[in-house]
């Protein structure tokens, strides 16, 4: 349905380099958008783009460390020099630094309000104007479950998180006069390198110790997050700011 689609749109994904930030970004070429696909790393970035164009599909490549606000501007510029116009932000990238409460240290701390809070408040900031000019467009925060289902040993990430989720409340309603609506995708336990153990053992069984905590018996795959993005990016959801969609295979309870 034209609805879903988002052709015509330019969308910027943060993070994008790998995990759900990739999959989001295969997602949305497919459905038509030009695609900023953005990380620290431009190489990584490079990768993904050629994967888009090998598709049919047209994008760019931007190096941005989120948590680094002086890198903002150069992505923002990059991508109106390029395409004129932004419709779609998603701020996908993050961090996770794992730890007890009594374990965790200033500078990780630091470092977890800079990427997943700070960062992007800062680029959504930067990006409004531009999202509002050709008469609206979306912003789409990746949150987690954590903020509202508190885990032992990831406290801080989980606390940062559900500031990012109440912010994203607020900016909903302060910009939607501008035409600009303020949605948070909130996965599962989803396959990714942030969150899956390095060794293969351990993997197994995070995996299958995970995915016992939801309906479905498995852990989530990047490409489950595909649909509800698309939906949060286009006009299907133009009624609609300042919520929270779960996909999550039903582990909330």
């Amino acid at each position: 349905m034209d609805r879903f689609s988002l052709q015509s749109k330019v969308a910027i994904i943060t993070g994008a380099s790998k995990g759900i930030g990739r999959a989001l970004a295969l997602g949305f070429a497919e459905a038509g958008a030009s695609v900023v696909v953005s990380s620290r790393t431009l190489e990584t970035c490079a990768a993904v783009v050629a994967e888009i164009e090998q598709r049919g599909g047209n994008a760019l490549a931007v190096a941005c460390d989120v948590g680094d606000l002086t890198t903002h501007a150069a992505l923002i510029d990059a991508t109106m020099a390029r395409y004129g116009r932004l419709d779609v932000l998603v701020n996908n990238a993050g961090v996770l630094k794992p730890h007890f409460t009594l374990r965790v240290s200033p500078a990780e701390l630091d470092l977890l309000i800079a990427v997943n809070l700070k960062g992007p408040l800062f680029l959504s900031i930067a990006a409004v104007p531009h999202l509002a000019a050709d008469g609206g467009g979306a912003i789409v925060n990746i949150g987690a479950l954590g903020a509202s289902q508190p885990m032992e040993g990831i406290g801080a990430y989980c606390a940062v998180k559900a500031a990012m989720a109440n912010w994203s409340n607020t900016m909903g309603r302060e910009w939607a006069a501008q035409g600009v609506r303020v949605n948070v995708l909130v996965p599962g336990t989803i396959a990714t390198d942030m969150i899956l153990p390095v060794d293969e053992a351990k993997r197994q069984t995070f995996i299958d110790d995970m995915g016992k905590q939801n309906v479905f018996g498995r852990i989530g795959e990047p490409e489950d997050l595909v649909g509800a993005a698309i939906y949060l990016a286009s006009d299907a959801s133009k009624f609609m700011t300042s919520r929270s969609v779960f996909v999550d295979g039903g582990m909330l309870r």
